[in-house]
């Protein structure tokens, strides 16, 4: 499939692995389970985004400060992940796809969260989300360690593999209660799995993929760059240092830190998405969606008052994460079920989607740094990342359904 990266690991005895999945007589939407999760994770965004303007109407009874975050990140953010790994481990591994009883595990799982979420049953769907969680990490192992002969998958998705393992902890130290131990525990559990486990996987599998959309066709891709696997790592190494940081109450070493982070893995594992001019409106959308990682890191940096952290927050969670996670599945539809070599350079989708996406930023943080706008600003943001989702869902719903394209 085309959306694979441009490196595959290899070494000097063995061929590249084929990205392929071994034989399967398992339907299209088993060994391809982004089909389903990618929909589902479509489906818990637009509920968690909704939940503000039910409650300013008087329509949803308890205030959503707690549902809305886990829905966005536990239901939305997990979808992708899910979909993602779960697609792509076993092809780089070229072991056996997912089976039909371990996506329906998966999906019966996910969903079970998503309704303890919705009924504010907080530390259930913590406990729920930390066991599908677990059986993810099991499935993708069994998968990896379970077999003779193994190659080990890239650096980058080893990395996801680690944000899911970490988030796991987490989820199941909330649902026993434990996280509110003490003010750091308290800061830096949220920080490692409501900003970590989005921000790893970007880190880790951006690494390998973010170089393909600025790849022209005809044209032969740039050669890897030499350190890309210690930059990797050693961004999130010094990543998850500055979580540690901020929570005992230094925000600003450690958003210091965070933009350290980034660049760091801007310049040593993607170094050439900055020197190439973005050939498509999707590479240039990246290229945006990639630099509101620094602006949010760099906003807390300057203005570290507590009152406008969810202002700032909301830079990173809409303008860099939820513009990124939509760009990587898009990438990952298009190579899975139609041509990209065949998509248009100029997407007027994308064009309205990263617009509107950057005005719910903008809007969504406005609400916390203008107290008197919040009612308001709350709500638009809200239909404003609505109304992105919908058209992101209906731009690729046909797609979702085709069989793979045949190889060439």
């Amino acid at each position: 499939q085309d959306c694979r990266p441009s490196f595959l690991p290899m070494s000097a005895a063995k061929k590249p692995p084929a990205y392929q999945t071994l034989p399967t007589d398992a339907p299209i939407w088993v060994s391809e389970p982004f089909r389903v999760f990618f929909p589902l994770g479509i489906a818990a965004a637009v509920f968690g985004l909704v939940l503000w303007p039910l409650f300013y109407a008087g329509w949803w009874a308890s205030y959503p400060a707690i549902q809305h975050p886990r829905l966005l990140i536990f239901g939305f953010g997990m979808a992708f992940i899910f979909g993602f790994l779960g697609t792509a481990w076993p092809r780089f591994l070229e072991a056996e796809a997912l089976r039909p009883w371990e996506l329906v595990g998966l999906v019966i799982a996910w969903l079970a969260a998503q309704a303890a979420y919705l009924l504010n049953q907080i530390r259930t769907g913590d406990l729920i989300a930390g066991v599908a969680c677990l059986l993810l990490l099991t499935i993708l192992g069994r998968r990896l360690f379970g077999r003779e002969n193994r190659d080990l998958p890239p650096p980058g998705f080893a990395l996801a593999f680690v944000s899911v393992m970490m988030t796991t902890v987490v989820l199941l130290i909330w649902a026993a209660g434990k996280g509110e131990a003490s003010v750091p525990t308290h800061l830096f559990t949220h920080v490692v799995a409501y900003q970590g486990f989005l921000l790893f996987p970007i880190l880790g599998v951006g690494s390998y993929l973010f170089g393909r959309f600025f790849q022209v066709p005809g044209k032969r891709p740039p050669a890897k760059p030499p350190y890309r696997a210690a930059a990797v790592w050693g961004s999130a190494a010094v990543m998850l240092i500055s979580f540690a940081f901020e929570s005992f109450g230094w925000i600003r070493t450690g958003n210091g830190l965070r933009l350290m982070g980034f660049a760091i893995w801007a310049l040593g594992a993607i170094p050439g998405i900055w020197k190439l001019p973005a050939p498509n409106t999707r590479a240039w959308a990246l290229r945006i969606g990639l630099c509101m990682l620094p602006v949010g890191f760099l906003c807390r940096l300057l203005w570290p008052n507590q009152l406008f952290v969810f202002g700032f927050e909301h830079l990173l969670f809409l303008g860099a994460f939820s513009l990124v996670m939509l760009l990587t599945a898009d990438r990952v539809i298009l190579g899975h079920c139609d041509d990209p070599k065949a998509i248009p350079p100029k997407s007027k989708h994308w064009r309205w989607m990263l617009w509107l996406i950057l005005l719910a930023a903008a809007t969504r943080a406005t609400a916390d740094l203008v107290p008197s706008t919040r009612t308001s600003h709350h709500i638009y943001a809200a239909l404003t990342l609505c109304a992105v989702l919908i058209i992101w869902l209906a731009h690729h719903g046909r797609r979702l359904r085709r069989q793979p394209p045949e190889e060439s």
